[in-house]
C-alpha cells in the first residue's frame, strides 16, 4: 500500500543548530502537535493553553525553533505505521546560536537586530509568514532571537539567518492591558 505522506526534502526547510545542543541534558521542549497544525524545521512555535504545539508567536508566549519538520516521519506517521504526532522543538530560553531557512526573506536584517516571529497580532500579517522570524521592537514585540552574523546561503542553494535565540516579553505596562 503506498505512503500519503510527501515529506519536504530535506534541504528545503531546516533548523542548524550551530552552538548549544549536543549535550544530552540540553534543553528542547516536546508536545502533542496541535491537530491540523503543520510546520517547517526552524520556523517558531508554541505551545497553546490545551498543551498543544502551534505555529507563530502569539504574544507573550515562549517562542521555539520546530525541530524537524512537522511532516517527517518522526513526528507524523505513514499509512500502516503509528506514530504520537509529538513534536521536538527548541525553546528561545536555552542559549542556542541557530540557522533557519523560516525568516521573513523581504527583511534585511544586519548583526545584533532584534527578531520576532509572524503572527495575527503584528501589523502587516499574512498567513503565509506565520511562524516565520522577522524583525522586532523590544517591549513592543515578543522577541526569540537577536541576529548574530546574518543571512547567508547554504550548501543547497538556501537562504539561512543565523542568531542567537532570546525571549523577552513585550511591556504589559504600555500595552494597556491592565496588568
Amino acid at each position: 500500500m503506498p505512503g500519503t505522506i510527501v515529506a519536504p526534502q530535506m534541504t528545503d526547510h531546516e533548523c542548524n543548530v550551530l552552538r548549544g545542543y549536543f549535550e544530552q541534558d540540553a534543553l528542547m521542549f516536546v508536545a502533542p502537535l496541535a491537530s491540523g497544525e503543520s510546520a517547517y524545521a526552524g520556523s517558531v512555535m508554541y505551545v497553546d493553553e490545551n498543551g498543544y504545539m502551534r505555529k507563530g508567536l502569539p504574544d507573550n508566549t515562549v517562542g521555539m525553533f520546530a525541530w524537524p519538520n512537522s511532516s517527517d516521519f518522526d513526528v507524523r506517521a505513514d499509512v500502516g505505521n503509528t506514530q504520537s504526532e509529538n513534536m521536538m522543538a527548541l525553546p528561545c530560553l536555552g542559549a542556542f546560536e541557530l540557522q533557519t531557512t523560516e525568516y521573513d526573506s523581504a527583511q534585511t536584517y544586519a548583526p545584533n537586530d532584534y527578531l520576532t516571529a509572524w503572527d495575527s497580532q503584528l501589523d502587516g500579517y499574512v498567513a503565509a509568514n506565520k511562524g516565520q522570524v522577522t524583525l522586532g521592537t523590544p517591549y513592543v514585540n515578543t522577541l526569540v532571537g537577536i541576529v548574530s552574523t546574518g543571512v547567508a546561503t547554504n550548501e543547497w542553494g538556501e537562504g539561512m539567518l543565523s542568531l542567537w535565540t532570546y525571549h523577552l516579553p513585550i511591556d504589559l505596562s504600555s500595552s494597556g492591558s491592565g496588568a
